[in-house]
């Protein structure tokens, strides 16, 4: 049979994310070739250079990073205009000095992040961004120019100019574009299609009339460049700033291509002042745009928010009134109307005495007012009428709003009803300290009232007792029935067990199915048992519930003070462990606890803290029974085992340590170590010249589970790949067929990677022949309990035979465990068993001295067989074919 598990297919997607400073770059160089289409003057001014907003934008929005894209950019648009390489690099230089210098100025002085939603930001990037960083390009990039001869000294100033202005505007244009572009749009600036395209045509006319060539040349010196004005002031006040940034972008690509061909007021081609007034004119516009977009923006949301407050005032169930500084009623909310009994329109006007009960007098209202005019604020219960005369007692919270001067303008008063108030405090308290589920004390208040009644108890020398009571198997109803039904039943159950306590006493939940109660005033041990038994009664009867008939039965412990314990901490852990004792003698029942109890809790517990150290420093040991090959004789593997000396414990038992691991979820460090020292201990062998051994090591089932078992194994076995020795993982039985679909697919990945998977304690579990068929297992290990009476037991010899023909039928080995002696060696080769350990030949011993006996010829390998003459031992097993 074909055992063989075949890779399987994995999807990989990869996602392709060009990083910002290649992008930018990319975008520098486009931008820059945009820009040179509209070069005037022998093709080396161009009136808006777009390139120097997309430069800005980009250090704005990834800082520093992005420069080596600027600078490649850069470099390649100067090398391209038939500049020298010392002229380029000169020119990208002031490039670079300008993006810095405007991402500098803009990062100590302003908020990048707040430049386009305040206008003093704004104002601050238009100092900054606009006016100032471009200087330094322009000076330095028209220095380079004059350096080459490429600029005359007469017209040195006014390139500068010209090439200034020219980078403003295109960091007016280009920068806020961008920024607005990544920015969120406002919810309340959605406009229909209609209005859409009927922009999208006003602006395609409009700038198709001035700069088209509809308007005949002698008409355009006249100042019709206004038509632009409306279309701008329709854009800032019905749209967003992204729309308006782009509809700046697209008259300015309109205007340069209608000037670039004769067309406009500014295409006047040997007058050179013309390029800076389109420069002047766009910047303005823009700027002014821009500005005005960023203002209105502004007060919008400040409407918003005062909108909000409106409707969080209007909506409050607080009572708020609003006073100038003689007291006369501004406003007030629905509320204060409703809790008065006045209308809105009988309150403004009138003075708020209008409320006054006359229960204060005139002490009370003045050490109000002091305080007040001392802290800007006042809080405390007051009375006041309505306006039938009914009395309303209010928390009142007044707060002055002062003005410039420092004097107050208004007064706000916020009225809160005590009555609500104790209703939320007391609902708070509930929650706080009850269980919504049963409305019993929850574990804060058990807590304290159980601190309060040892207290009483050692004071008066008096008797406690702690019961503590689980539900036994709660969890199959709400596994079967639902946890709706289970909370049900938790309500019932609490209603029970109040039946058979005192109003002294204290029955609290815990959580879950775990419930307390406090008996104060015990007179003797026996009252607690009286308790204890009558909730074992009131649980024999059935529960009706949703038609179902359900049988609770409680574990109870029972813990005294003082004599199991003087704390708190004492008595509840005393109390569990009792209860613990009464589930494990099979619940419905109850304990008292005794000192006995305790000590195999306290032994766990410090076998768990040892154990934790004992990892952490690698104190645990290997040893190896070796496994033998019953016709050849040769040594074929060894099970590895743990073992423990701990330097105050001593010798720890396996079974001891193996338990305290699995329980405290050490087990998967535990079996990641031995894992690992086995497989060093094979490449070790390895280095000797010992191979052809399997070294196997045992696999709980806790670390099966985990999700990161198969990774963690992989990289710690695949170091043995290549070794000539191999990693065998041995799996019980009764684990395999626990979970048998989420096995298999882990001994399919185990068998992928080439681990041998062997069946430990075979026999013992339930194994489904369909299913183990399936499995890449490669070993099956009859259990030593078969074994023992071999050959004189007929029960056994049937077994063993029987897991022996299975077994080979599906093409497995078999090793036969506990091997102790002669006969029971003859009778499992006779019967054609492969492999054998046990203490016939060697109990567990040293890696040394598996190593000393090879070396020695006491024990051979299936690989060193055919190279080596081997010293056969007295008695060991031989080939006999």
């Amino acid at each position: 049979m074909e055992r063989t598990a075949m890779p399987m297919n994995q999807e990989v997607t990869t996602s392709i994310r060009i990083p910002p400073w290649l992008l930018y770059g990319l975008f520098y160089v486009a931008a820059a070739k945009v820009s040179l289409l509209f070069a005037l003057y022998e093709g080396n001014v161009s009136p808006i250079w777009f390139a120097s907003g997309v430069a800005l934008a980009g250090i704005f929005r990834h800082g520093y990073a992005v420069l080596p894209g600027i600078a490649l950019g850069a470099l390649t648009i100067t090398l391209s205009s038939n500049n020298s390489l010392l002229i380029s690099a000169g020119m990208t230089f002031g490039i670079l000095l300008e993006t810095i210098a405007g991402y500098w100025m803009m990062h100590q002085f302003s908020d990048i992040r707040r430049m386009l939603v305040k206008p003093t930001h704004f104002t601050r990037f238009l100092l900054f961004g606009v006016v100032i960083a471009p200087l330094f390009s322009a000076v330095t990039g028209n220095l380079m120019l004059w350096s080459g001869d490429h600029v005359p000294t007469t017209l040195i100033s006014g390139s500068i100019g010209v090439w200034w202005v020219g980078d403003a505007v295109g960091v007016l244009i280009m920068t806020p574009l961008i920024m607005a572009w990544h920015a969120q749009r406002p919810p309340y600036l959605a406009r229909s299609p209609i209005e859409w395209i009927s922009l999208i045509s006003a602006a395609l006319c409009i700038c198709w009339l001035l700069f088209g060539g509809l308007i005949p040349e002698h008409l355009q010196r006249y100042p019709i460049t206004f038509l632009l004005a409306p279309l701008v002031v329709w854009c800032v006040f019905r749209f967003d700033i992204r729309t308006t940034t782009l509809l700046m972008l697209f008259v300015a690509v309109f205007a340069l291509t209608g000037t670039t061909l004769g067309h406009g007021p500014f295409s006047v081609s040997d007058d050179r002042f013309a390029i800076i007034f389109l420069q002047l004119y766009f910047g303005t516009i823009c700027a002014t745009g821009l500005l005005g977009k960023v203002i209105l923006d502004e007060r919008q949301t400040h409407l918003q928010d005062l909108n909000l407050a409106a409707k969080v005032i209007k909506h409050s169930p607080d009572a708020i009134v609003v006073t100038d500084s003689h007291g006369g009623i501004i406003s007030a909310n629905p509320a204060f109307a409703k809790n008065t009994g006045y209308s809105l329109n009988e309150l403004r006007g009138n003075s708020i005495s209008l409320i006054e009960s006359g229960y204060h007098d005139t002490r009370f209202f003045t050490d109000m007012w002091n305080q007040i005019n001392q802290k800007g604020e006042w809080q405390g219960e007051i009375w006041n009428r309505d306006k039938s005369g009914a009395i309303l007692p209010e928390w009142l919270n007044i707060i002055a709003l002062k003005n410039s001067n420092g004097g107050p303008d208004y007064y706000i008063g916020i009225y809160s009803d005590v009555a609500r108030q104790q209703q939320v405090m007391d609902r708070i308290h509930r929650l706080a300290y009850y269980d919504i589920l049963t409305k019993l004390p929850n574990r804060q208040l058990f807590n304290d009232r159980l601190d309060q009644a040892l207290k009483y108890a050692g004071r008066n020398n008096q008797l406690l007792g702690l019961l503590f009571i689980d539900l036994d198997r709660f969890k199959n109803i709400n596994d079967t029935l639902g946890h709706s039904t289970g909370d049900k039943a938790l309500a019932l159950a609490a209603k029970r067990m109040q039946e058979c306590v005192r109003q002294t006493d204290t029955l609290a939940r815990l959580g879950g199915d775990e419930f307390t109660i406090i008996l104060q005033d015990v007179n003797e041990e026996f009252d607690t048992v009286l308790v204890a038994e009558k909730i074992l009664h009131v649980f024999k009867s059935p529960i009706m519930l949703d038609k179902h008939e359900l049988y609770l039965t409680p574990s109870i412990g029972i813990a005294l003070f003082p004599d199991n314990g003087s704390t708190v901490d004492d008595l509840i852990k005393f109390a569990d462990t009792a209860m613990y004792r009464a589930k494990e003698l099979g619940g419905n029942n109850y304990q008292l606890f005794d000192s006995n109890m305790s000590e195999p809790f306290h032994w766990n517990l410090e076998v768990e803290t040892a154990l934790r150290h004992a990892i952490e420093n690698n104190a645990i040991k290997l040893l190896y029974q070796p496994q033998f090959d019953l016709h050849t004789g040769a040594i074929v593997g060894l099970e590895g085992l743990a073992r423990w000396n701990d330097p105050q414990m001593g010798v720890i038992s396996p079974g001891t340590f193996i338990r305290v691991a699995e329980n405290t979820g050490l087990i998967h460090q535990l079996g990641e170590q031995v894992l690992a020292i086995a497989t060093k201990q094979a490449i070790q062998w390895s280095q000797l010249g010992i191979t052809g051994l399997r070294i196997s090591v045992n696999v709980s089932p806790l670390q099966l589970k985990q999700q990161e078992f198969f990774d963690r194994v992989k990289s710690i076995t695949e170091r043995c790949q290549s070794s000539g020795n191999s990693i065998e993982l041995e799996i019980t039985e009764t684990s395999l067929m626990e979970n048998a679909e989420f096995m298999e697919e882990v001994l399919v990945k185990l068998a992928y990677i080439g681990l041998e998977v062997a069946v430990d304690d075979f026999g013992t579990g339930y194994s489904s022949l369909s299913y183990l068929k399936r499995l890449p297992i490669s070993l099956l290990k009859i259990d030593q309990s078969f074994v023992h009476d071999l050959p004189s037991n007929t029960n056994d010899t049937a077994i063993c035979r029987a897991i022996i023909a299975m077994a080979h039928s599906l093409n497995l080995r078999v090793l036969a465990e506990g091997v102790e002696t002669e006969a029971q060696m003859q009778f499992l080769r006779k019967e054609n068993c492969d492999e054998m350990q046990g203490f016939l030949y060697s109990k567990p011993v040293s890696a040394d001295e598996i190593s000393e006996m090879i070396r020695q010829g006491f024990w051979h390998t299936n690989v060193s067989q055919g190279s080596l003459r081997q010293k056969q031992p007295s008695g060991a097993p031989t080939d006999h074919h």
